[in-house]
This record gives structure tokens, sequence and C-alpha cells, in this order.
């Protein structure tokens, strides 16, 4: 009878967890999240999401298991990059809240990436969530650039009530997410479970992620591109 009276009281911490809603991720599970590089799965998606050329940005939706959470976006190029994530889409910000939380237009921009986007390009997107001591969750999304794609929200594209996004600054904005805590603070021990340390982002090696070898980190993204996709989107949706 007392395990019964409790198992209400753990529901949420069985149930806490980070999924991509939009755009299609490779997959994965909540078991499997923790696993650096992209949650589990390996191999790209066969079919791969286009972003607009004229207008490189995407909406990326999620779905958030955690009251509280680091979140980033990174990139890598071509059609697997493995773990070289070494462009920082969008540094290391604080969310705060449960259910729906969407950055509405989050940019690919020659301006953000640091390179000058062609037709038929290949990419994977990288989208990290740290709402847990032990290590970050992990969704990778395969892209390509595509002049004949048109930018679209799509209907996942919301936010709960109570949601809440604001910046880093200094140190915790260049940190990467599976290596911060919540609140910005480095994260004490390794990174995540499974073996797997951080990410290829800004703020170091990353643990066991890539390291020496990486490519060097072109950090192009600033909370001003950021604030018109969070929180200025939070706002609006």
């Amino acid at each position: 009878m007392k395990l019964l009276a409790i198992l209400p009281a753990l529901l949420p911490l069985v149930a806490a967890h980070f999924n991509v809603e939009a755009p299609p991720t490779r997959g994965g599970n909540e078991d499997t999240q923790p696993m650096f590089p992209c949650g589990g799965p390996t191999e790209p998606s066969r079919d791969r999401v286009r972003i607009p050329l004229d207008d490189p940005k995407l909406a990326i939706a999620m779905e958030m298991g955690h009251d509280q959470a680091a979140v980033q976006v990174l990139l890598g190029l071509g059609s697997n990059p493995g773990s070289n994530f070494n462009i920082t889409v969008v540094k290391t910000f604080r969310q705060v809240g449960l259910g729906a939380f969407c950055l509405p237009e989050v940019s690919f921009s020659e301006e953000v990436v640091g390179f000058r986007p062609e037709d038929g390009m290949e990419a994977t997107i990288q989208v990290l969530s740290n709402g847990d001591p032990k290590g970050g969750l992990f969704h990778c999304i395969d892209a390509v650039y595509s002049r004949s794609a048109r930018y679209v929200k799509p209907e996942s594209c919301k936010n709960s009530t109570g949601i809440e996004a604001m910046p880093f600054t200094g140190e915790a904005a260049n940190r990467n997410a599976n290596e911060s805590t919540p609140n910005g603070q480095p994260q004490g021990g390794s990174g995540g479970s499974g073996g797997s340390g951080g990410s290829g982002g800004s703020g170091g090696s990353g643990g066991q992620g890539p390291t020496g070898n990486a490519a060097p980190l072109q950090t192009a993204a600033v909370w001003g591109v950021l604030g018109a996709a969070v929180a200025g989107g939070v706002a609006l949706l």
C-alpha cells in the first residue's frame, strides 16, 4: 500500500523527457536520448528537412519535460557529420516551464552560420536540452538547403502557458548546454550518460564528444538573433 501511495509522486520523474516535435528528427526514444551526438540513431534520415535558401530559417518545436533546462542549437556540415557539430546556431539559453516550447524562426543564414549556403548543401541540426544533473538530451534533424523550399511554421510551433526563455551571458552563454545547469552554472562530473560527453558547440572540448580533431568553432549567433526567435517568439505565439 505504501508503494502505491508514492507512485503518483514518482510519475513526473519518470515522465520527464525532451522531444523535438518539428521538424522530423532521426528518431530515438527516452532511453537513448542521453546518447551523444544524436540521441541514439547514427544514420541520417532519407528524407531531409529543406531549409529555404532564399530565407534560411526553420521553426523548431519542442516538448519540454523538465521544469527548467539549458537549451542550445548546433549545426554540422555534410551528409553525416558524425560528432562534428561545430557551428553554433543558437547559443545556450535558459528555458523555464513544462509542455510545448517553440523557436519560431531559427536562422541558418550566412550571418549566423559563417558560410554562404548553396542549393543542395547538406547538414545536420543538433538540438540539446539539459535539465538533468547527469547530462544532456540530444536530437538530430537532417537537413538540406533548397532553393525551392519556403518557410512554413508548423502547427506544433506554440508555447504552453508559463513558458519563458531568457539569455545567458558571459561564460554561461558559451558553455555547451549538456555541460550547463539550467541556471547557467557548469555541471559537475562528466557529461551525458552512455559514455558520451558534450557536443562540439561553443565553450570547450565537450567531454568525449569532438575534441582536438573537431574543426574550429564558428560562433556567429548572438542573442540579438536569438531574442527575435525566442523572447519575442514566446510572447507572440
